[in-house]
């Protein structure tokens, strides 16, 4: 099973399926990469290299020293390209994976040649975090299983991303306008977690952004509407990442 020893002592733990242009795939918080991105590996594998990664903590993969945060993310990202040696790569990533992944794009601009981006934001909040420990979460994601805890673990990844994203992002236009690589911005009329204005703000500001909005859908568009997503993912990378 392909790993990369990442900081910390973590390994990560990720999938290669396909053959074609280098596509990244980064699930969301308490999500694992089989989970989140069920629909899309194997339509995608058609025509590319699709590397599926579980996040550090999540999944297969470890974190033993509890590095796990937004930037994290994205530091393990880009070592995962550089271990690939098939940069820059085309990335895709859901809710807190997109996040991490366009504040990347903002520090390392070299590490992709396109991104995707579904239910990001652009700043955390931190008045929202007791009602993100508090509320409801679903079933599906805290039935998924993470190796290297127990039961409760994936109620400490949701409190310790919740904290990283609250306390520590913050984009502004100008971080943003100095994204060169064409941004896929995707969101669902429907979303509850990070509203659909985000995804516009976002798509307005980057100097080569595209927006998608999904109606009807909610924050969770690769598994609500994996169809008209995975069209659109196809269509953008066909044209910007082939």
């Amino acid at each position: 099973m392909p790993h990369l020893e990442a900081a910390g002592d973590a390994v990560i733990h990720y999938d290669v399926e396909g053959d074609g242009p280098l596509v990244v795939l980064v699930h969301g918080g308490t999500g694992t990469g089989a989970h989140d991105w069920e629909f899309q590996r194997g339509p995608l594998a058609a025509r590319h290299t699709v590397v599926t990664v579980d996040l550090r903590g999540h999944g297969r993969s470890s974190d033993p020293h509890w590095l796990l945060s937004v930037d994290q993310i994205g530091e393990d990202v880009a070592a995962l390209v550089a271990e690939l040696d098939r940069g820059p790569a085309a990335i895709v990533g859901f809710s807190v994976g997109a996040t991490a992944m366009l504040r990347l794009v903002c520090a390392r601009p070299g590490v992709a040649r396109a991104l995707v981006i579904i239910g990001a934001s652009a700043e955390g909040h931190p008045e929202r975090v007791d009602d993100i420990l508090s509320g409801g979460w679903p079933s599906a994601l805290r039935a998924l299983r993470h190796e290297h805890g127990d039961a409760d673990h994936w109620q400490r990844l949701r409190r310790r991303l919740a904290r990283s994203w609250a306390d520590d992002h913050a984009l502004g236009a100008g971080d943003l306008e100095a994204v060169a690589i064409p941004v896929l911005v995707v969101g669902g009329d429907r979303d509850r977690i990070e509203p659909v204005e985000t995804a516009l703000w976002i798509a307005r500001t980057l100097p080569h952004g595209e927006l998608l909005v999904l109606p009807g859908c909610g924050h969770f568009a690769s598994r609500e509407r994996p169809h008209e997503l995975n069209v659109a993912i196809e269509r953008f990378l066909d044209r910007h990442a082939g």
